[in-house]
C-alpha cells in the first residue's frame, strides 16, 4: 500500500514538473524560438531568391552578349565610334501659302564634323540641306540646338561648310566634339561592307547598313553631276549630309540621295571623300562672304498689283538682330524694289546683287513702306546666316 502511494506520489511531482515545463516552454516555443526558426527560414528563402535572380540576371547578360556574333559586335563599335560626329540638322525657312501669308517651315539633315579650331568646329553636310534657310540649327549628341554660320558651299557639289561657336556648346554641355576620319573611296571594293549614320526623318542619329554596289562614278542628280558611291544602305529624307562609313569607321562618302522611282529599291548615293575633302578645304578657304541680313520672299503679282508695283517684288520677312539692315533701319514688311540702283523683282535676284558686292561696302536699298518709297543705306557685313 505504501509502495503504491510513493509511485502515486512519484507520478503527481513528475505531472507537475513536466507540466511547468510544458507551461513554460510552449509560450516560450511560440513567442521566441518558432519565430525566430521562420524568421531565419524567411532570410534564407529571400538569400536563395537573390541568388537566384542575379545569377538569372548575370546568364542574360552573358547570353545577350553571346548572341552578337562577331560581325554584329563589330558593327555595333563602327557605329558607337562614328556616330558622336555626326550632327542633326535643322533648318528654318519662310515661305508663303495661297493667301500669301508668311510662315515658317522646318527641314532636317546630318552633317559630319570634320575640323576644330581654338573657337569653332566645322561641319561638312549637302548644300541643298542648308540652301534657302533663314536660320540651321545643330544638335551633336543628341544636346539641345544651336545656331550654325554658313562659311561656304558649292551647289554644284552638292557641299556645305557650316562651323558653331565652343562657346555655344558649351553652353548646351558638349565640352569636347569626335572628328570624323576620312578614308579613301577609291580603295572601295564592289561588295564591301558600309553604314550610312545621319539624322533620318529629323528622328535623331539613326544607322542603316549595306553593301557598296558600284565603285564610284559620275552620275546625274537634279541637273548636277556628282561623283559618288552607289549603296543599298538605306538613306532616307534626313540623312542627306550623313556620313557613309566603311569597315575601319572612316568616312567614305557624304550621303546625298536616293534614287526614288517606283521600280527602283535600293540605290543610294554618297558623295565620294576623294571629291568631297579637296573640295571641303576649298570651301574653308572661301573668302568673306557679304550679308544685308534680311530674310526675302517674292511678292506675288496680286501683291504687286495691290502696290502699284510693274512687277513682282520682294518683301523683307525677318531682319536679323545686329544686321547691316537692322543698322540700316529696315523693317518686317518692308518691300525691296531696287538696290544700288537697280530695280529688284525676286528673291534670288536680290542675294546674287549681294553677293557680288563687298564686305563693308555701302549699298543703297529703296523699300516700299506703309505705300511710300523710302530710301536706305546699308554697310554690308559678314555673312554668318546667310545660307
Amino acid at each position: 500500500m505504501k509502495k503504491a502511494i510513493k509511485q502515486f506520489t512519484k507520478l503527481v511531482v513528475l505531472g507537475c514538473v513536466m507540466g511547468g515545463v510544458i507551461g513554460f516552454a510552449q509560450p516560450f516555443a511560440t513567442g521566441y524560438v518558432i519565430p525566430k526558426i521562420q524568421e531565419s527560414r524567411t532570410a534564407a528563402a529571400d538569400e536563395a531568391e537573390q541568388s537566384d535572380n542575379f545569377d538569372t540576371d548575370e546568364k542574360i547578360n552573358v547570353q545577350n552578349t553571346a548572341n552578337l556574333d562577331e560581325a554584329s559586335k563589330n558593327t555595333v563599335e563602327l557605329i558607337k565610334k562614328v556616330k558622336p560626329a555626326v550632327v542633326c540638322i535643322t533648318t528654318k525657312a519662310t515661305s508663303r501659302d495661297w493667301f500669301n501669308q508668311v510662315y515658317e517651315t522646318e527641314g532636317a539633315g546630318s552633317g559630319v564634323i570634320f575640323h576644330e579650331d581654338e573657337n569653332n568646329v566645322y561641319i561638312v553636310t549637302n548644300a541643298h540641306v542648308v540652301s534657302g534657310a533663314s536660320e540651321v540649327l545643330i544638335s551633336v549628341s543628341e544636346s539641345d540646338l544651336v545656331s550654325a554660320s554658313l562659311v561656304g558651299k558649292d551647289v554644284n557639289a552638292d557641299l556645305a561648310v557650316i562651323s558653331v561657336t565652343k562657346a555655344d556648346l558649351k553652353s548646351v554641355g558638349i565640352t569636347g566634339v569626335t572628328i570624323a576620319e576620312f578614308g579613301s573611296s577609291s580603295s572601295l571594293q564592289m561588295g564591301e561592307s558600309v553604314i550610312a549614320i545621319g539624322n533620318a526623318l529629323g528622328h535623331g542619329n539613326t544607322a542603316t547598313a549595306g553593301i557598296v554596289s558600284t565603285l564610284p562614278k559620275e552620275v546625274s542628280i537634279q541637273g548636277k553631276k556628282l561623283t559618288v558611291v552607289q549603296t543599298d544602305a538605306a538613306i532616307n529624307p534626313g540623312n542627306s549630309g550623313g556620313a557613309l562609313i566603311n569597315s575601319k569607321g572612316q568616312v567614305i562618302g557624304i550621303n546625298t540621295a536616293k534614287l526614288a522611282i517606283t521600280e527602283v529599291e535600293g540605290v543610294g548615293y554618297a558623295i565620294a571623300s576623294d571629291v568631297a575633302k579637296p573640295m571641303i578645304e576649298s570651301l574653308m578657304n572661301t573668302s568673306e562672304t557679304p550679308a544685308l541680313g534680311v530674310s526675302v520672299v517674292d511678292l506675288s503679282e496680286q501683291e504687286a498689283k495691290y502696290y502699284g508695283l510693274p512687277q513682282a517684288g520682294v518683301v523683307i520677312s525677318q531682319v536679323y538682330r545686329g544686321s547691316a539692315a537692322e543698322s540700316a533701319g529696315l523693317e518686317t514688311g518692308d518691300i525691296v524694289t531696287a538696290f544700288n540702283g537697280s530695280p529688284v523683282f525676286t528673291a534670288d535676284q536680290l542675294i546674287s546683287a549681294i553677293k557680288n558686292c563687298k564686305v563693308g561696302e555701302s549699298v543703297g536699298v529703296t523699300v516700299i513702306r506703309d505705300g511710300k518709297t523710302i530710301q536706305k543705306t546699308a554697310k554690308l557685313t559678314k555673312a554668318q546666316t546667310n545660307f
